[in-house]
């Protein structure tokens, strides 16, 4: 009999039949929290990666509103509204803004921080702690100081509104070129043409098949907000009677006094244009070839649709006025010129024009071989065309020339 008891027990713990389900059994509980866990683990992960590009982008939204000089609660409030689109969930935590921050390495007022707290509950690992997880985000974007520009196109939308084509040489020393138009070609160099300048902006686009070369950004800036027109509250000049050119005889020297001039100005031979406004009322304000054409402290207003004509082989010599209502501006065209109006600046190497071209309504050309490399000058226009030889050195300090500035770029750094 003990025989047969030993025999059963002997094949009772010898049988390894069902052995996997039993380890199954025992193993499951495990392996289901094991599963459960790992995908909540990404769930967290996930959630905080939503949380974190909430932060992102509601920094970014609220440098953009500090660049505008908007107050801190406006800044809270475009942060607080793109968190929300973003991910962000009040009920779920909280969210707060700082400018400037109130840590890190750029605590300065063109910064924005944004710390956004979220809590989620647990669910497999409650059977383990019982706390919802919690996790905090940071993110802060600051605007860079606004640049200097000297080409600055005013079209809020036309195709190639700065345009540099041909062979032109462009060399913009400490200042930026910027266009307005949010067309996705706003901003372009075709041809052979070769632009130098410390930034290139635009509000758009840009069709870069030339040479651009950047001194001080590592790449063109696109999608910026648009420039101000740092002439928009210049008011005309009061216009009085017509005058007459004085003519012209034996080839000498003709002085030209400041005044209203109907049906244009034109130019030929040795010019000398006193100091003072000249408003040129209709026609065109013109220099023929082989005229040598001086002044200084002037200022060129040119209205009811007149234009510039420059021939080539025209030498200019002309600088605005450095203190006064017109300080800094040398030519200005009347915003109430028709569009279809060119202003052409065409001249010779050594021709120099220190002031602002101003024609906020009108093409501004500049074309064949005029340089004005001794010219301290500002290009506002509603269009600007540069062809042919053009070669331009534009590096101005002196008083009263008109400042324009590109917006600061917005990035996040932190």
């Amino acid at each position: 009999m003990i025989a047969n008891i030993r025999g059963h027990l002997t094949g009772f713990f010898g049988d390894r039949r069902g052995q996997i389900a039993v380890i199954a059994a025992i193993c499951a509980p495990v392996m289901i929290a094991g599963a459960g866990i790992g995908a909540e683990s990404g769930y967290w992960y996930f959630q905080q990666r939503v949380a974190q590009m909430s932060a992102d982008v509601s920094a970014f939204a609220g440098a953009v509103e500090a660049r505008s000089g908007q107050p801190l609660e406006v800044i809270s409030a475009t942060a607080l509204a793109e968190a929300e689109r973003h991910g962000y969930r009040p009920a779920r935590g909280g969210i707060e803004v700082n400018n400037p921050p109130l840590s890190g390495a750029n605590r300065n007022i063109r910064s924005v921080e944004v710390i956004i707290q979220q809590t989620h509950p647990r669910h497999f690992s409650r059977m383990f702690l019982d706390r919802d997880i919690t996790f905090t985000v940071r993110a802060v974007a600051r605007f860079d100081e606004p640049g200097p520009a000297c080409l600055l196109a005013l079209d809020p939308a036309g195709e190639q509104s700065l345009l540099f084509s041909g062979s032109t040489d462009v060399t913009l020393a400490g200042c930026d070129l910027m266009s307005n138009s949010i067309n996705t070609q706003a901003l372009a160099i075709t041809g052979s043409g070769q632009v130098i300048t410390s930034c290139a902006n635009s509000v758009g686009g840009m069709n870069i098949s030339g040479q651009l070369d950047l001194t001080d950004c590592l790449e063109p800036r696109l999608n910026m907000p648009p420039a101000l027109d740092p002439l928009a509250d210049l008011v005309p000049p009061i216009a009085g009677g017509c005058r007459n050119l004085p003519a012209g005889g034996g080839g000498g020297l003709r002085t030209i006094s400041p005044g209203r001039y109907c049906n244009g100005m034109t130019f030929n031979g040795d010019v000398h244009l006193e100091p003072g406004v000249y408003i040129v009322d209709g026609g065109a304000f013109r220099l023929n070839g082989g005229a040598h054409v001086t002044g200084d402290d002037v200022t060129i207003y040119l209205t009811n649709n007149a234009t510039v004509q420059m021939n080539g082989n025209a030498d200019i010599f002309l600088s605005a006025p450095e203190t006064g209502e017109y300080a800094g501006v040398l030519f200005w065209g009347d915003r109430d010129n028709a569009a279809n109006t060119t202003a052409q600046f065409n001249g010779t190497a050594a021709s120099s024009l220190k002031g602002a071209l101003y024609f906020p309504s009108q093409t501004l050309n500049i074309r064949g071989n005029f340089s004005g490399s001794d010219g301290c000058m500002r290009i506002i226009a509603y269009r600007v065309e540069m062809s042919g030889n053009s070669s331009l050195n534009i590096n101005c300090s002196r008083s009263g020339m008109v400042s324009m500035q590109t917006p600061g770029f917005v990035r996040l750094v932190e």
